[in-house]
């Protein structure tokens, strides 16, 4: 892996989030906390923390609101990972604390959860998509560099390229969230249409009979 939270000298740049309430289909302010701009990890890893504890506490004071949910690309192997290993390493608050208000969340990996709109060939076989398959998909086949890119422009203090680039792909995230639900609803309509269709062409029918 280019990237392990548990190695020495790796660390968290920072990251962009954006809060979507998908009752109102409304997006909500985007956060963008990052390492050059609040001093250092444990800076950015505190401003992470306080987000999410800003957010849980939006929940928890509506009734039956259910949990704070986490949306992206890859999200289950990388980012939340990523998140506890690095916090539970600092001092920002206890272990217990910091996995609940991380595992507490319920996640929607865009790489699983889109996995059943893809055709496939074996029945019963599954595997996560990658970031290219989704964009192909769901943005038209939209181009974006590989991630490895992300640390060239860190090595040459291009920050506001990172800034932009992950500011983009959550964009793109919500965008590929969205069209999911689209299309699963205009494959049920489609469903619906021919199941009518097939109980128009039965009542009409003849009916065979012999005395």
């Amino acid at each position: 892996m280019m990237f392990s939270p548990v190695l020495p000298g790796h660390k968290i740049l920072g990251g962009s989030f954006q809060t979507y309430y998908p009752m109102q289909d409304r997006v909500g302010k985007k956060h963008n906390i990052w390492e050059w701009n609040l001093g250092g990890e444990e800076a950015v890893l505190r401003e992470i923390f306080q987000l999410f504890q800003q957010e849980w506490r939006s929940i928890e004071a509506k009734d039956q609101a259910g949990s704070l949910m986490l949306a992206g690309i890859g999200i289950s192997h990388s980012d939340v990972p990523a998140l506890l290993a690095r916090l539970s390493s600092s001092s920002i608050a206890s272990q217990d604390r910091i996995y609940d208000l991380l595992c507490g969340c319920r996640q929607i990996d865009l790489s699983t959860a889109t996995y059943c709109q893809f055709s496939f060939n074996q029945a019963y076989f599954s595997y996560p998509k990658t970031k290219s398959a989704l964009y192909q998909k769901y943005l038209n086949g939209k181009k974006l560099e590989s991630g490895k890119s992300v640390w060239d422009m860190y090595e040459s203090k291009d920050f506001s390229s990172i800034e932009s680039r992950c500011s983009e792909e959550t964009d793109d995230a919500l965008a590929i969230y969205k069209a999911m639900f689209d299309i699963k609803k205009k494959n049920d309509r489609s469903i619906a249409r021919l199941k009518k269709l097939d109980k128009m062409s039965e009542a009409q029918a003849p009916v065979a009979s012999e005395i």
